[in-house]
């Protein structure tokens, strides 16, 4: 068997794909990689399958060691890539022979980075998915984040000839991020200065934040909600508790919820968000149904057309 030896797993590194859909009735999220475009870019890097499995890295400290020669690329956040003592170009498909120290070292901007192995990560499906999610232990290697000394396994590699970079990047520096999002849920039981404050304040991205979702900072907001049944949450949901900071729910949230929601962020400025370290700014701005479908529409064409 084809295996990456762990030598340094990282503070929170995990098997993802694009994630398990479906199964939200039973209490399980979707989980799946961060930046599912920098997944599809590692993938196409490779000449992989759809939805082949890579090892995502948060603030990437990782260094592995392969059984036997392997074809390897990063995306997502930029990372500083070295073959035992050589730095290589992160960007490149890169060469690493059998017993060869392969390292990765996170830079200054972004969270995830994806490094995706030909052949891809080949650990057990669970639901149809290969993605982990740590709370539910299911999934990935053992259902939990990666350690020091683990095996991973890796599936056969074709081999094929791999494309040219996209130029594609989510991890872009920005001054403000601005959140597009949907009004909805609670939207309409929430007073008028509530609303104002979240289309005119800024806010910013606080140490509160993981695969579940990002608490953000800024202007108290009443609700004016005391009591609220739980009920299903979704991707991008604004979510505010009682102490007044929204929380944007990602991959990992929890699958119901009690707190009131303004409405629900798109999902390609969630993913943006995902890849916003602490201190970034950030603002909210309302859009309709249309405009948003409008803009997932765009994206994916922009995609498909870059990927094509």
């Amino acid at each position: 068997m084809r295996t990456l030896s762990l030598v340094k797993a990282g503070i929170a590194s995990t098997v993802q794909d694009s994630g398990r859909a479906g199964h939200l009735q039973l209490g399980i999220p979707p989980s799946g990689a961060m930046d599912s475009a920098a997944l599809r870019y590692g993938q196409y890097r490779l000449h992989h399958r759809a939805d082949e499995a890579a090892i995502e890295m948060a603030y990437a400290d990782a260094a592995l060691i392969a059984t036997q020669d392997i074809r390897v690329c990063v995306t997502g956040a930029p990372v500083v890539l070295r073959v035992d003592d050589q730095t290589v170009d992160a960007l490149a498909i890169q060469h690493v022979k059998a017993g060869q120290l392969l390292s990765v070292k996170a830079q200054t901007t972004g969270i995830y980075s994806y490094l995706h192995v030909g052949g891809g990560v080949d650990t057990a499906r669970v639901f149809n998915s290969r993605s982990t999610s740590p709370r539910e232990g299911i999934g990935g290697l053992h259902g939990r984040y990666l350690r020091d000394g683990d095996e991973i396994p890796l599936g056969d590699d074709a081999g094929l000839c791999g494309y040219s970079a996209p130029k594609l990047s989510t991890v872009v520096e920005r001054d403000t991020l601005t959140l597009r999002y949907i009004p909805c849920f609670q939207h309409g039981q929430m007073p008028d200065v509530l609303h104002q404050s979240l289309r005119s304040e800024t806010f910013r991205v606080t140490t509160q934040a993981n695969r579940m979702g990002v608490t953000l900072d800024g202007p108290r907001l009443e609700t004016g909600i005391e009591a609220l049944l739980s009920e299903a949450t979704c991707y991008g949901a604004i979510q505010i508790p009682p102490d007044g900071r929204p929380i944007a729910l990602l991959n990992d949230r929890q699958t119901v919820g009690g707190y009131p929601k303004a409405g629900a962020i798109i999902a390609s400025d969630c993913q943006r968000l995902a890849q916003s370290r602490p201190g970034q700014a950030v603002k909210f701005q309302p859009c309709t149904l249309a405009e948003a479908d409008r803009i997932a529409w765009l994206e994916q064409h922009y995609h498909e057309a870059q990927l094509a």
